[in-house]
């Protein structure tokens, strides 16, 4: 059947399922879910061979998978309409679920705090990948530590000291801080 003399191996140690595109070898992957790592259906490969042909066939053993979400906050005003809106995803009874906040937030939130409020057990994280919605040229012209942190900040930038996305950071990190 192969110039390489076998005819299938079955491989080990990698848990997420492929096969090369010869078909004859192939990485079963793990026959559970273990964490976030390892999201999508997870099973076994049976089959023949034969010195004639092979047929695997992928064979689902574990009904429960770990799958992300990404959840925008923009149109969000307070932390209770996030925790509402998460309440309402439509979500497998036996998927596990990491909630990914994305977008610009209006509010201070703690993702510690907003997973203790929500009853649904197969939410098992909320990752914080917002940035806070800030006004940064209404705040610079402000007379007051906000604005004088904002000018000097931004004067970094312009001097070209760091990038836009160290600035926003900066800005983000001194403003929450105040």
């Amino acid at each position: 059947m192969s110039a390489l003399a076998f005819d299938y191996v079955a491989m080990g140690h990698i848990h997420k399922p492929s096969i090369t595109q010869s078909g004859k070898m192939v990485y079963p992957g793990s026959p559970i879910s273990f964490g976030f790592d390892e999201m999508g259906e997870h099973g076994m490969r049976v089959g023949e061979v034969t010195k004639q042909s092979l047929q695997t066939e992928f064979v689902k053993l574990d009904e429960r998978q770990f799958e992300k979400r990404e959840l925008s906050v923009n149109n969000l005003l307070i932390q209770e309409d996030l925790v509402e809106t998460i309440e309402n995803l439509e979500l497998k009874r036996n998927h596990m679920y990491e909630i990914v906040l994305v977008g610009n937030r209006q509010f201070e939130m703690n993702p510690r705090e907003i997973l203790k409020l929500i009853p649904t057990p197969n939410i098992l994280k909320i990752k914080d990948s917002t940035k806070m919605a800030y006004n940064i040229e209404e705040i610079a012209k402000e007379n007051n530590l906000r604005g004088i942190f904002v000018r000097e900040v931004i004067k970094k930038y312009q001097n070209g000291d760091y990038s836009e996305e160290q600035i926003q950071k900066a800005i983000e990190l001194g403003l929450e801080a105040m």
